[in-house]
């Protein structure tokens, strides 16, 4: 039996979220408009210690208003996650060289949405290392 060591992601896009979904580590949301239904279903399914992950690449061409909603949804989605022990994930979603965001910039962003940089990277680092494990697989 083949040891595995990775971390499982779902996308939002690929099923409805219900009590039978296999496990999963990160819930990665494709779209913050209906970031509400979301967490409304992660909240049913009642499992502790997941990622969901939002990518800033999604508002690179949003104008000011939807920056504003897309700033007040990730508040209420850190909110959530600290309610029910889950890890937000903020990622530049980058495909390429010329999408990467450096860390000042992520800083910058994370103070934009009340959240402390430092304490934000020791979660998120503490949480990776709880998700570091093997997975045993067959073949």
């Amino acid at each position: 039996m083949p040891l595995f060591k990775y971390i499982v992601i779902l996308h939002e896009s690929e099923t409805k979220i219900t009590s039978k979904i296999p496990f999963f580590d990160v819930f990665s949301m494709n779209s913050w408009h209906t970031y509400k239904i979301m967490l409304k279903q992660l909240k049913k399914l009642n499992r502790k210690n997941i990622g969901i992950e939002i990518k800033i690449k999604e508002i690179r061409h949003c104008n000011s208003y939807e920056v504003g909603k897309w700033i007040k949804s990730i508040k209420e989605i850190n909110k959530f996650c600290k309610l029910t022990d889950n890890q937000l994930i903020i990622s530049s979603g980058a495909e390429t060289n010329y999408e990467t965001i450096s860390g000042n910039t992520f800083d910058s962003l994370l103070r934009i949405f009340d959240i402390e940089p430092i304490k934000y990277w020791n979660e998120l680092e503490k949480w990776i290392e709880t998700k570091s494990r093997v997975y045993y697989g067959a073949s």
